[in-house]
């Protein structure tokens, strides 16, 4: 662990807990002016983390614990002589803010994994659950209670988790791992009842103990969250602007250690809205799941792998995948996204570090309509789907290591011509297995992969010339387009190891993915056909010296290739951090990217070298404990070609008017000049392909605004709001030549072309004339969304929610992004209004 005896010592010592059992229920009030509190054990044994890591806190903690037979009582009194200085601030759950206290069990005493709770001066809750090494998921969201109460020179806070909420084995007495904690906001301080070293490589395995819980049984309830909402769409194109719509989230306690969750019918209506983007590559976009019945307990079913994952619940309830066209005098009302019928998911851990998770859905089968003047034709966009997923994972020596396996299948019911484009199955697994030693300071982490995926010659046509595979590729040797195929398969993997803890860490990786791979199914795959090496220094000093509280840094250096062996690029950088005493902070980036040999750039087409690029950055943060914080920053890509040139400047502010009113926006503007970017496919005279590139001049202009307003930890009104615009202009047309040459005149044959009626014509001398549409862009899109949410009793929630959005993609160029930006309003916009009422009960 550390090199500081004293630290070593803090946290090699075995330090617990015992509880005691009491008989009436306590009131949560944040008063702890209950009989138990006054007999209970109070300790004050914490020890600072952070800044003066192993000192005495400069502030007083105390803690104490009590149950009965059905929750786990938690008390804690945090003195301050400095009773103005306690920051109590509102926010959102789980978002930290302000002074805050927390305590984690490892209720399987695996060493791995906990469940945490954790609380604010203001009295707003957070959840999540520890995964192993620093890894954690706070999208797990329990029912519990917490209260808080200020006073003159303390603030108190008093806590209760229904055993309900936890998992563990069955046992006349329970011993758990406890990790008890406190944030002093004012000062950047962080306490510990046990402490955890800063340069920990892991958490829970430095837990102290709770014991003296005894006889609490297994806790088996059944909990019920019915819904009923109604929805307004005033000016959408669906045909029915009235909707009103039922469905029943539920959880059933099998046992202690597992539990099944199901939903029928959901909404997730309430849902903050998709970031724009307006991408020029070929890569997905990933966004993040926000959906509830799918973030909680997600944590069981991860594999991962790099960007990778083998299962990715967006997939569940996706956009359909046919948008029929339509002509003028035509409109068409088409869902927003898949109906998910219903989803079933069974996830724990048993005393023997078995880790169970199974999920399983039906999305529904899905049309579209077109109207005309006199006549509704309807299309099927989407078929009826089966989604499967199961993941195992077994501990062993301590948890120190873990073996694990996956495998998730995709069944689709197509009875349709028109979506024979899409494969009938696909199915996926994997394993894989970690193991840690010298106290976790050391660790190997492996995985391995494949994929299998049927359908018609269309569908696996098609997914040949996806934009992950680009089988088609006329240059590649290891690829071979076969449009009789009938499926596809490959693998893929990645071993990573090294050492991660101590002030000087050092990893090593290597991945890999055949060409057939293929994860998208239900997955998510950046990119299949490739070899990856990558190293990882790391240097990190924690010790406050001089004006400097903390700083590291990090130097990195990979390498990639095709599955063929071609070389696509090499990096090296490096990247510095440095926390001052006054809280400020600032990052410093650098990198170097050359043997750039591009495979995606021309869309099936032949790689294409690009000069090599210098990537810098620097990003500065004031004190996040002032009412008033401001970030910002500014990253310079500049090409040796001396004309490719992309400016990303980022700006970040947050303003909390008082305790429960906040306003933050993070604004982003950045111009992107690209000498080599895909402009599009023309057939030559010949019958052959021709690939155009063009320098594009582009401008992007996008801003977040968040405006929160708290009266009180369960009655909120919060207000995201997300215009985003930009613009592009392409000129210097040049005809791919010998894409990987280095020599810009080998490369490319310039290009002299005429505009007219939004179609360029370009002649070459020995090649005739052809023809390609105008590539500029003017697109502007706006998000928003006002939710009015009260949680009236625990777990049950009223919602109001506007969703208004507004999207405009039009072919040309319009100069001046102001105007774009400014005029995004001046769009069409569809609102949603819905009202939302959930109430939770267990039985």
């Amino acid at each position: 662990m550390s090199t500081d005896s004293l630290v070593n010592r803090y946290a090699s010592e075995k330090k617990t807990y015992s509880t005691f059992k009491i008989d009436d229920r306590i009131k949560i009030d944040g008063d702890l002016d209950e009989l138990c509190w006054s007999v209970a054990r109070w300790d004050d044994s914490f020890v600072q983390q952070q800044p003066l890591q192993a000192k005495q806190p400069s502030q007083k903690t105390e803690v104490a614990l009590c149950y009965d037979e059905d929750n786990l009582y938690v008390g804690i009194r945090c003195f301050d002589n400095d009773s103005k200085g306690i920051r109590s601030i509102l926010s959102r759950r789980d978002e930290y803010s302000g002074d805050m206290i927390g305590i984690a069990l490892d209720t399987y005493a695996d060493n791995r994994t906990a469940f945490e709770f954790d609380v604010t001066a203001a009295g707003q809750k957070i959840d999540l659950m520890h995964l192993g090494a620093q890894e954690a998921d706070y999208n797990w969201d329990a029912i519990w209670d917490a209260k808080t109460n200020i006073q003159d020179s303390l603030w108190t806070a008093e806590i209760r988790i229904p055993f309900s909420q936890l998992r563990f084995a069955k046992s006349d007495e329970q011993t758990w791992g406890m990790h008890i904690w406190r944030y002093i906001d004012r000062s950047g301080e962080e306490i510990h009842w046990k402490l955890i070293p800063v340069d920990a490589p892991a958490t829970v395995y430095l837990f102290g103990e709770l014991n003296g819980v005894k006889n609490i049984g297994q806790k088996r309830k059944i909990e019920l969250l019915p819904y009923g909402n109604v929805k307004y769409s005033p000016n959408t194109d669906l045909k029915e602007k009235w909707k009103f719509g039922a469905g029943l989230d539920g959880k059933i306690g099998l046992s202690s250690d597992f539990t099944m969750d199901f939903t029928i019918n959901p909404d997730f209506g309430q849902v903050e809205a998709d970031p724009s983007i307006l991408s020029l590559n070929t890569y997905e976009v990933f966004y993040d799941e926000k959906r509830p019945f799918f973030l909680e307990g997600n944590n069981v079913l991860n594999y991962s792998s790099g960007r990778d994952l083998l299962f990715y619940s967006r997939r569940i309830g996706h956009a359909p995948s046919l948008e029929p066209s339509v002509v003028d005098g035509e409109t068409l009302s088409i869902p927003d996204n898949t109906s998910i019928l219903s989803a079933i998911k069974l996830t724990g851990k048993s005393k023997d570090g078995l880790s169970v998770g199974f999920l399983h859905s039906l999305t529904g089968k899905e049309t579209a309509s077109v109207y005309n003047t006199d006549s509704v034709t309807d299309y099927a966009v989407e078929p009826l789907t089966n989604y499967t997923v199961g993941r195992i994972k077994q501990d062993f020596n301590d948890g120190n290591t873990v073996l694990g396996g996956m495998i998730t299948s995709v069944n689709r019911n197509i009875n349709d011509s028109l979506l024979s484009f899409l494969p009938n199955s696909s199915l996926t697994g994997g394993l894989d297995f970690v193991h840690n030693w010298r106290k976790r300071k050391y660790f190997i982490d492996m995985k391995s992969f494949f994929s299998q995926v049927k359908g018609s010659e269309e569908a696996i046509s098609d997914l040949q010339q996806s934009s992950q595979h680009y089988y088609q590729r006329p240059d590649a040797d290891h690829l071979e387009y076969d449009d009789t195929r009938k499926q596809l398969s490959g693998h893929g993997g990645e071993v990573r190891g090294g050492k991660r803890s101590g002030k000087f860490r050092a990893i090593g990786s290597f991945s890999w993915r055949s060409p057939g791979i293929d994860l998208n199914d239900i997955g998510y795959m950046y990119q299949a056909d490739y070899l990856e090496e990558s190293v990882e220094l790391r240097y990190l000093v924690n010790k406050p010296k001089g004006i400097m509280r903390n700083y590291w840094l990090r130097l990195t250096q990979s390498a990639n290739w095709s599955y063929g062996g071609e070389q696509t690029k090499q990096e090296i950088g490096s990247h510095a951090y440095m926390r001052f005493k006054n809280l400020w902070s600032i990052h410093l980036n650098l990198e170097r990217d050359y043997d750039i040999f591009d495979t995606r750039e021309l869309r099936g087409g032949p790689i294409l070298y690009k000069e090599p690029t210098w990537d810098s950055e620097i990003f500065i943060q004031s004190n996040p404990s002032k009412d008033l914080f401001a970030a910002g920053g500014t990253r310079f890509i500049w090409g040796d070609d001396k004309i490719s040139l992309r400016n990303i400047n980022t700006f970040y502010l947050l303003w909390r008017l008082g305790e429960n009113l906040s306003l933050s926006s993070k604004t982003v503007y950045q111009t992107n000049t690209d000498y080599h970017q895909y402009a599009g496919r023309v057939k030559l005279p010949d019958g052959n392909p021709g690939y155009i590139v063009g320098q594009v001049d582009q401008k992007t202009l996008e801003s977040t605004l968040r405006l929160e307003y708290f009266i009180t930890p369960e009655f909120s009104l919060q207000y995201y709001a997300s215009p985003y615009a930009s613009i592009g202009k392409y000129k210097d047309f040049r005809r791919v030549n010998i894409g990987s040459s280095r020599d810009l005149n080998e490369r490319y044959i310039n290009l002299a072309g005429s505009l007219d009626d939004d179609i360029y014509t370009f002649t070459e001398e020995n090649n005739g004339s052809y023809r390609m549409y105008n590539p500029d862009f003017t697109f502007k899109e706006f998000n928003s969304n006002l939710v009015a949410r009260w949680e009236f009793r625990a777990g049950s929630t009223f919602y109001f929610v506007w969703n208004n959005t507004i999207s405009d993609y039009q072919r040309g160029y319009d100069p001046s992004l102001g105007n774009v930006f400014s005029d995004i309003f001046g769009a069409d916009s569809q609102n949603v209004f819905m009202l939302k009422f959930t109430y939770w009960f267990a039985l």
